[in-house]
């Protein structure tokens, strides 16, 4: 299983954080990978200086996420990993 987190702190949150969420919910729901993906929130990932919001995807800080490069980061950074489980 992959879990995504989504930061949710003050930064993150005036960045986009929930639209980044509703986007995660889309996608897992419309890939058919809610039993393989693990979406939750959390609070600062001490990034909050960068661009964006920021993910924590197994472990792997990405910053700079937007609702405009969403899809491309969740493909490399979610389906590639849940396709090698």
């Amino acid at each position: 299983m992959v879990t995504v987190s989504v930061c949710v702190g003050s930064s993150c949150h005036l960045k986009g954080a929930y639209e980044l969420i509703r986007l995660c919910e889309e996608t897992i729901a419309e890939t058919g990978m809610r039993d393989r993906v693990n979406l939750k929130g959390t609070f600062c990932l001490g990034k909050c200086s960068e661009e964006g919001v920021t993910l924590n995807i197994d472990g792997e800080i990405i910053t700079g996420v937007s609702p405009d490069n969403f899809m491309d980061v969740f493909k490399k950074n979610v389906l590639r990993k849940v396709r090698k489980e």
